[in-house]
């Protein structure tokens, strides 16, 4: 993979979390977070601005159970209402995500934590009484990454689709 998704890749543990184990779990708790607010799960589309904003310090951060995506987004911008750097970059690093970001959905489905409708293009987490012995590594050592990709779920569940997009300033 040729971007870092973590800080550290020194240790094992974090190796795993780097490859598609831990992308898969983020996504579960992504679309359990997005279902816990709508009866749907998210579009798969919404998958790749969540995943580059969970892995991101600066925007994982600001990310809270509470609030509104346009107050998460206008966080961003400076006094003259311009986006920062940071927020500007996103797309970038949604493209950037992107490989790894279908590989962890691919890695989701096969292990089967995530389930894709064909027909409409909404994933939808498998309810699970624990997560699969796959992901259990991933999970002690990044929950508090999952519990802000779920967080990010809600937020993207009470926003319009369209919204999202101009919030964050990205097309997709």
């Amino acid at each position: 993979m040729e971007e870092t998704i973590g800080t550290n890749n020194e240790s094992s543990i974090e190796e795993v979390w780097d490859s598609p184990i831990g992308g898969a779990y983020l996504i579960w708790r992504f679309v359990r977070g997005y279902a816990k607010e709508r009866s749907l799960g998210p579009n798969t589309l919404l998958l790749f601005p969540a995943m580059a904003l969970v892995l991101d310090g600066a925007f994982s951060s600001q990310i809270s159970g509470t609030g509104n995506l346009a107050d998460y987004s206008f966080a961003f911008h400076d006094s003259s209402g311009k986006a920062a750097k940071s927020l500007a970059g996103l797309q970038d690093r949604i493209m950037g995500l992107r490989e790894w970001t279908l590989k962890s959905l691919e890695f989701a489905m096969v292990t089967r934590l995530v389930e894709l409708s064909p027909e409409t293009g909404v994933v939808f987490a498998v309810l699970l009484e624990e997560v699969r012995s796959s992901v259990k590594l991933a999970r002690k050592f990044k929950d508090n990454e999952g519990l802000k990709a779920e967080n990010l779920g809600g937020i993207f569940a009470r926003t319009k689709d369209a919204d999202i997009s101009y919030y964050l300033g990205v097309r997709f």
